[in-house]
């Protein structure tokens, strides 16, 4: 499984909104977008994985006005993205997790 495969990146997302989460902190945009240490793809395929997700219901975006969300770009709307329960229980299947951590742990080794 390759650093930029969807399931990685779907992952390494999920994981960040999770933490946010819990911690009880804000989600900060700059995180999210195509180019940061989470994702680090080409932004059309990063627009299809966070369309996906949403899509799939892992992940929805929360905005401060009934209606708002379909009208604002989607890079301004990063912020206000959270983790659903389904999402949750995506990041709990071990195996996916750990696929991803070995993943991680290779890369990691190699630099």
């Amino acid at each position: 499984m390759a650093k930029d495969d969807y399931q990685v990146v779907v992952f390494r997302i999920l994981k960040y909104l999770y933490l946010q989460l819990k911690k009880g902190l804000p989600v900060e945009a700059e995180m999210l977008r195509h180019d940061s240490k989470i994702c680090k793809v080409n932004e059309p395929y990063w627009r299809y994985i966070i369309t996906s997700m949403q899509d799939e219901g892992l992940i929805k975006c929360l905005s401060t006005e009934a209606g708002q969300a379909d009208d604002v770009p989607l890079e301004d709307r990063l912020g206000n993205l959270q983790i659903t329960p389904k999402g949750i229980e995506m990041l709990s299947d071990s195996r996916m997790a750990e696929k991803v951590d070995n993943l991680l742990r290779g890369i990691l080794s190699i630099g």
